[in-house]
């Protein structure tokens, strides 16, 4: 506009016209120090693409320079990583909220197994983005039903101690991985789930183990064999994928093929004994 002045402008007079150059020599240096808005709105949208972090809290880290000039978007949670695939414990290391605050007085369990485990038993999974809302995070806690489907058929042919302990792994396992959707990664609350958890299932497999250790190894019915193999392969790509979805994948088949290795085995025990 300015330059249009001075071509146009025949009456301006002569002491203007410096004034005008010196004003349109310093907006030119204005614009080379500082990027327009709309290339900052255009990097800061492609930088937050597919719209994987849209909906999370962001801020913005501007590196300025006399000569150059850039905009880095950095999400606040880290979701590359997680996106990437890097299990819990790599990304955030061991924890550091066992106290007595969060698991009152288990802390001394707490503690054992922290340290025996390297930190390494009390971390668990980031499911983000699944949620108790959504339709897989809901699918997922549905898995659940599998132990309480099988406790209650082996509670009806006779053999209610181990039932109950399937049913009550079951509902733990629900409250647990409830929380695990709901709170989210690093949280002592669910923290202090894994550890129940812990408790219950543990319970299970031992009443399990011993059943089969009284019905003699090589009796155990080949679809037993099998299900408790495909059972632990599906656990242990859990902690090989330690993430989102694909955890949530293989930790589904966990519960579904160790609920009817349960069943299965109660079920050739209840024949055994004559039950």
């Amino acid at each position: 506009i300015c330059l249009a002045l001075l071509k146009e402008d025949n009456n301006c007079c002569s002491i203007m016209r410096p004034t005008i150059l010196l004003f349109v020599l310093q907006s030119a240096h204005s614009l080379q120090s500082s990027p327009p808005l709309a290339f900052v709105a255009s990097r800061a949208s492609k930088n937050c693409g597919g719209g994987v972090l849209r909906h999370r809290q962001q801020r913005t880290k501007q590196y300025l320079s006399d000569d150059d000039s850039d905009e880095e978007i950095i999400p606040i949670n880290n979701d590359r990583s997680i996106l990437a695939g890097e299990s819990t414990f790599q990304k955030y290391g061991r924890p550091s909220d066992i106290n007595s605050d969060s698991f009152g007085p288990l802390l001394p369990i707490a503690e054992a197994v922290d340290e025996v485990t390297g930190g390494w038993a009390l971390t668990y999974a980031d499911l983000h983005p699944a949620t108790p809302r959504t339709t897989i995070g809901q699918a997922f806690l549905a898995t659940n039903i599998f132990y309480a489907a099988g406790g209650l058929a082996l509670g009806v042919q006779g053999d209610w101690f181990y039932g109950a302990l399937t049913e009550l792994a079951g509902i733990v396992s629900f409250i647990y991985h409830y929380s695990q959707l709901e709170f989210g990664k690093n949280r002592s609350e669910v923290r202090l789930a894994l550890l129940v958890d812990y408790f219950t299932a543990g319970a299970a497999l031992i009443c399990g183990g011993i059943y089969m250790v009284q019905m003699g190894i090589d009796t155990i019915p080949l679809d037993a064999l099998l299900t408790a193999v495909g059972a632990s392969v599906c656990l242990a790509l859990c902690w090989v994928w330690e993430f989102g979805y694909p955890y949530i994948f293989w930790h589904s088949l966990w519960h579904i093929l160790s609920a009817l290795t349960g069943y299965l085995i109660g079920q050739d025990h209840l024949l055994s004994t004559g039950g």
